[in-house]
């Protein structure tokens, strides 16, 4: 049976050339042994076409995968035209099923069509051969499976007493109450409030989340869920795209990795070339004269949001560990007041021509100030009224003590039109922020116009990450790790959300801080802070 498979051409174990056929059988012993050569190889064709479960060849990617599955709960699987992610996922949830007695799996498509189309047979073709081509019917295994009909009732139940499901997004929502699952493949884009129930059927049993497509749909809601804030942690060679793809990433470069905001979650970029079974030479012709957004998408997977961030090249180079932040320097703090939320707050240090943001208050220990959202700054998140909110200027000035712990602060700074509201006894914030026991002076910031401060925000972060870094080209803004809301906001804000943005209370404070005449004036030469018009 080998002979008919032997000398069949295969994308990774290639067929040798008339010249190696010649030179290894130029002696009776060099026939025999290419002999034996051919028949594993045909052997090896065979078994894998047979049973792809158990001999099928897996890309050294689908690893990697893998183990970001391990080490998470939710995985973003993004990938071009044709690169294997849903071969990926749909081997993926038959290893479980086999691995796992009695787990429970769902596997979710557009419509009941398009699953019976896409999803169900990729999903028959990698079950073991020995559970395939015959209707089992037995006490707990039960498998039903025809090319026209899909899997009987749109489920199946292995030996081990695993069973698999296969619904789809325009089924009634009340379909998904009462599901405790261990693993759900949701295969193309799913409604962002749909990908939000699932995950919580997913809790009781610790379970793992799957989501795989091509983001022909740009930045929806689902992706922005994602990678809105995240870091990209590994990048891969991009042969159709030679310059600097993504901003602040290297030339030549996609992202193949991304460390997500959310620690549960993670994201991996599937790229067409690396699947051996696709016609990759078909998919450049197409894409040849094509803009560079849809070779993004077609040939990597990835895409960005129409409305431009305000700080294109914010970026890894900018956020550095907090104890690798220098010691000394002149230390500011800033604070954006607000009425039934929590008020934002950083602090930061200048060395020599350099700012460092090292706190920030609500820190990601209350949550995100600010979730990925359809608007184009996000959305308020938990952090904006963690606690209540609503909090008296007191108590504001205990948990800065608190934060402080009696580091000195150089410069405080307010929000120019916030510190002129007024309490209930009919003084203003910044008079009640310097009386008491625990009073503290603020100054006013910098009345300056929004543009003004945003300009100056990325003159601090420019810098050309293509060249070697000196004294004169080095990034003048760093953000600590730990700071995760303002690094969110810096990565996603827009400004096109208006006074109403979610995550405009943190580029203010950050406006706030450059715009400090005293910044980066030696300490000898200071001269008078705070005022200005709005």
């Amino acid at each position: 049976m080998w002979e008919e498979w032997a000398f069949r051409p295969h994308p990774v174990y290639p067929l040798p050339t008339r010249e190696q056929v010649e030179v290894a059988c130029s002696t009776p012993e060099g026939e025999a042994q290419f002999r034996e050569i051919m028949q594993a190889r045909g052997e090896k064709l065979r078994l894998e076409n047979e049973d792809p479960y158990s001999n099928g060849y897996e890309p050294p990617h689908w690893a990697e995968a893998d183990a970001l599955l391990k080490e998470h709960s939710n995985v973003l699987v993004s990938g071009g035209n044709r690169s294997g992610k849903t071969e990926y996922c749909a081997k993926h949830v038959v290893k479980h099923l086999m691995n796992n007695p009695k787990s429970r799996v769902v596997c979710m498509h557009t419509t009941h069509q398009s699953s019976l189309q896409t999803q169900q047979p990729v999903i028959y073709k990698y079950l073991p051969i020995n559970l395939k081509g015959r209707k089992i019917r037995k006490e707990v295994e039960n498998i039903s499976y025809s090319q026209k009909n899909g899997f009987s009732d749109n489920t199946f139940i292995l030996p081990n007493g695993s069973q698999c499901w296969f619904m789809h997004y325009s089924q009634d929502p009340r379909a998904f109450e009462g599901l405790e699952i261990d693993l759900c493949w949701a295969d193309e884009l799913i409604p962002k409030n749909l990908l939000d129930t699932l995950k919580f059927r997913l809790i009781t049993r610790s379970g793992k989340f799957l989501l795989s497509f091509t983001p022909v749909e740009g930045m929806t809601p689902v992706v922005k869920e994602f990678v809105s804030g995240g870091e990209v942690i590994e990048w891969a060679d991009s042969e159709l795209l030679p310059g600097v793809n993504v901003p602040a990433g290297p030339a030549g470069k996609m992202p193949y990795k991304m460390r997500c905001r959310n620690e549960q979650s993670a994201c991996i970029w599937f790229h067409t070339r690396w699947n051996p079974f696709n016609p990759y030479e078909q998919l450049k012709q197409r894409l040849q004269g094509q803009h560079t957004n849809e070779i993004k998408i077609r040939a990597y997977g990835w895409t960005e949001s129409a409305i431009g961030n305000a700080f294109p090249r914010f970026g890894d180079g900018h956020i550095i560990d907090k104890q690798k932040i220098p010691k000394g320097g002149k230390t500011f703090m800033v604070v954006d007041p607000a009425g039934s939320r929590n008020w934002f707050m950083l602090w930061g240090k200048s060395i020599d021509d350099v700012l460092y943001i090292y706190r920030e208050w609500p820190d990601s220990t209350m949550g995100e100030w600010a979730i990925p959202s359809e608007k184009p700054d996000g959305s308020p998140g938990p952090a904006q009224r963690a606690g209540g909110g609503g909090n008296s200027i007191n108590w504001y000035k205990k948990l800065i003590i608190e934060k402080e712990d009696g580091e000195e602060i150089f410069i405080r700074l307010i929000d120019p039109r916030a510190c002129k509201a007024k309490s209930l006894d009919g003084r203003e914030i910044l008079d009640e922020l310097k009386t008491g026991e625990a009073g503290m002076w603020f100054d006013p910031a910098s009345g300056a116009q929004i543009q003004a401060g945003v300009s100056l925000i990325n003159d601090l972060l420019y810098y050309d990450n293509h060249a070697p870094i000196d004294d004169e080209n080095k990034p003048r803004l760093f953000v600590s790790r730990e700071c995760r809301n303002t690094i969110f906001a810096l990565k996603e804000w827009t400004g096109a959300g208006g006074e109403k943005g979610a995550t405009k209370d943190v580029i203010d404070c950050i406006r706030y801080l450059v715009q400090e005449e005293n910044l980066f004036t030696p300490t000898g030469m200071l001269g008078t802070s705070g005022g200005g018009s709005y």
